[in-house]
């Protein structure tokens, strides 16, 4: 009889505990909305894909934050759905270990304490992975044209010289 007294009272303990446990979050809804675009722009073959930079020198890069001269991407876009205003640019390539809104040199490059920055044109740094500001689609055309910068920015006072390059997949996402 004591025996299964002891059972019952562990059975019963063990579903207390298990229910507080059941119960020791807050819950909440999630809603997920959103729009499908039947079309997106095409990017056409006259953009700036390519960005060359100039022979640089690492006693340019003494300090970190410094950058090198800025270099003009140019993402000319066509085709676009013109039930949208505007258009984004995200880059969606790997990030500098060291400034984690850089774009990563390639695994070959020579070069070492540099990452890749890029700009809205004219302004502020866009952070890897985030988008651009938003370049206007024409209503009429379907064209938008998204101006954005690059540099070489330094993320050690230790940059070493030598070859250099990095690449980064990109995203166009619309308002």
């Amino acid at each position: 009889m004591k025996m299964t007294s002891f059972f019952k009272m562990s059975v019963l303990a063990a579903g207390m505990v298990a229910a507080m446990g059941a119960n020791a979050g807050d819950t909440g809804t999630l809603n997920v909305t959103g729009t499908l675009i039947a079309t997106s722009c095409t990017v056409d073959a006259s953009s700036t894909l390519d960005v060359p930079f100039d022979t640089l020198s690492a006693e340019s890069f003494a300090d970190v934050g410094a950058i090198s001269e800025k270099k003009d991407i140019v993402l000319n876009l066509t085709e676009c759905p013109i039930s949208q205003t505007g258009v984004m640019f995200t880059a969606n390539g790997a990030s500098d270990a060291t400034n984690n809104q850089l774009l990563a040199l390639a695994s070959d490059s020579t070069a070492s304490g540099l990452g890749i920055a890029i700009y809205n044109k004219g302004g502020e740094l866009i952070p890897m992975h985030s988008a651009s500001a938003a370049a206007p689609i024409n209503a009429e055309t379907g064209v938008a044209t998204i101006n954005l910068e690059a540099a070489a920015m330094s993320t050690s006072t230790d940059v070493t010289g030598g070859a250099f390059n990095a690449t980064t997949t990109f995203v166009l996402s619309y308002n």
